[in-house]
């Protein structure tokens, strides 16, 4: 205790002595905290399929809720649901203290989710207690979908309807085509699907079937939230002479509507993912751009300076030193301010993307000494800054993994807008992304995980291609209306 004690002065006296340097530190600290939650809960969310055992689920549950926990190397976890009980591995050696939240389906309890610590370790609350609710209520949400599929097992046209809409929403990329989607599928699930018709409320917008509001209807109707709170409602409607086949329409479109709650989740996460991931290189890119860029180039001039005062005092060799090092603080500021201007692309204010790719294209060639191309055969003007910033960043971070991970000697960047589509091409002759699966996209890379949730966002088809002349190539496409020139 006396040692923990003479720790924690220590600290505390390090704290305050440096206050100014703590807290950019402790505002990383806090983003990369908030960014391993929100990479945990986009991670259980995705896979949380319908088709999954509950062991499974739990099993996938503990994969990515342990790792971010604050004590991730010492954290158990376990799991109990509908009478049986999930443990992570290593759980039970030890006392220990728990943090744990109530699993309901259908408005009852049906189990508990449990994070432990040893009894030495605190817990970082409410921070981990609130992922830990996070976590069962997704679980809730999935283990009530679970039931009401089994319960609808024996009406094949229901099961067929619920997989072809969550096999799209993993394919659609926007809310419109996603509630076309849902309409195609789920009016020939119903018990009249010739007269009946269908129509999705959504954040103030409203989406409907063929036909809708032809006659005098009923309708059954199921409420849709986002972050539990009210966004919008499915509706499906019957001429007034024809009864809905309660309960078990009403258990479909129930489904169907927290299938696309999901669908807006993760959609919000990846947004979300984005967002923290833009604001961290403005970030850096500032403080590169303000602060470290400025002190080096200080650094500089003093050395000039030395340089100049040791040369009149006759010392040639400690003056060659001084001029040494006023060189190298030269190309050092050179270097910050290429690196801040990738993190702060000023070209895309100023020069529009066209303009902000052609001179990322050279700062590249420049930088590390290789051929870097950017091509545009006819001239692209996009006004939407969102857009272009997305399609930079995407080109910015093709183009690094080509050179870091590729170790590519040829990068080519083109941007083509025919027929109202959108091609942005970045393609190199090095070997590709380590542990990069060009068939089925699996990464473990963040960045390229970002590059496909940029992609989402833009309603964009983003692939990556291996050629059988050697190199790779990341294609994004996408349906734009543009000005081109």
């Amino acid at each position: 205790m006396m040692k923990s004690s003479m720790i924690s002065q220590e600290k505390n006296q390090a704290d305050a002595a440096h206050p100014s340097m703590d807290e950019p530190a402790s505002a990383g600290q806090a983003l990369r905290e908030r960014l391993k939650e929100i990479t945990c809960l986009y991670e259980i969310r995705r896979g949380l399929g319908p088709e999954l055992s509950v062991e499974n689920v739990c099993r996938q549950i503990f994969e990515h809720l342990i790792p971010a926990m604050q004590f991730p190397e010492i954290a158990t976890a376990m799991i109990e649901l509908d009478g049986s009980r999930f443990t992570s591995e290593n759980h039970g050696q030890g006392p220990a203290h728990e943090l744990q939240s109530e699993i309901r389906a259908n408005n009852k309890p049906c189990g508990r989710l449990c994070v432990f610590y040893p009894e030495d370790i605190p817990f970082l609350v409410p921070e981990e207690q609130r992922l830990i609710d996070a976590v069962a209520s997704d679980l809730e949400r999935w283990f009530e979908r679970k039931q009401i599929d089994e319960a609808l097992r024996e009406r094949l046209k229901e099961i067929t309807c619920l997989y072809e809409i969550r096999h799209g929403m993993g394919l659609e990329l926007s809310v419109d085509n996603v509630c076309q989607q849902i309409f195609e599928h789920l009016i020939p699930a119903m018990q009249f699907p010739e007269i009946a018709t269908a129509m999705i409320e959504l954040d103030g917008r409203r989406f409907t079937s063929e036909n809708h509001g032809r006659y005098r209807t009923h309708e059954l109707q199921s409420e849709i939230k986002a972050n539990n709170k009210p966004c919008g409602r499915l509706c499906v409607f019957y001429p007034e002479d024809k009864p809905f086949l309660v309960p078990e329409e009403q258990r479909l479109i129930d489904a169907v509507a927290s299938d696309l709650e999901s669908w807006l989740d993760r959609k919000r996460l990846e947004q979300t993912l984005v967002s923290i991931a833009e604001e961290h290189q403005r970030s850096i890119g500032q403080e590169l751009h303000d602060n470290l860029g400025q002190q080096i180039a200080s650094i500089g001039y003093q050395a000039k300076a030395l340089e100049k005062k040791i040369s009149a005092s006759g010392s040639v060799d400690a003056a060659t030193v001084a001029a040494s090092i006023a060189t190298q603080a030269q190309i050092a500021v050179m270097q910050c301010k290429q690196l801040a201007q990738g993190l702060l692309p000023f070209e895309l204010e100023t020069n529009g993307l066209m303009g902000a790719l052609r001179a990322f294209a050279s700062r590249i060639s420049i930088t590390y000494k290789i051929t870097c191309d950017f091509v545009c055969k006819n001239e692209v003007i996009i006004k939407d800054k969102n857009l272009s910033l997305n399609l930079y960043r995407i080109a910015q971070e093709a183009t690094n993994n080509a050179i870091r991970h590729g170790r590519a000697q040829h990068v080519t960047i083109s941007l083509v807008s025919e027929g109202g589509k959108l091609c942005l091409s970045i393609r190199d002759d090095g070997g590709g992304f380590a542990g990069f699966n060009t068939k089925y996209g699996a990464s473990p890379g963040m960045g390229i995980k970002i590059m496909q949730y940029r992609a989402r966002q833009l309603g964009a088809i983003l692939e990556f291609l291996s050629h059988s002349e050697g190199g790779m190539e990341v294609r994004l496409e996408m349906r734009l209306e543009m000005r081109t020139g």
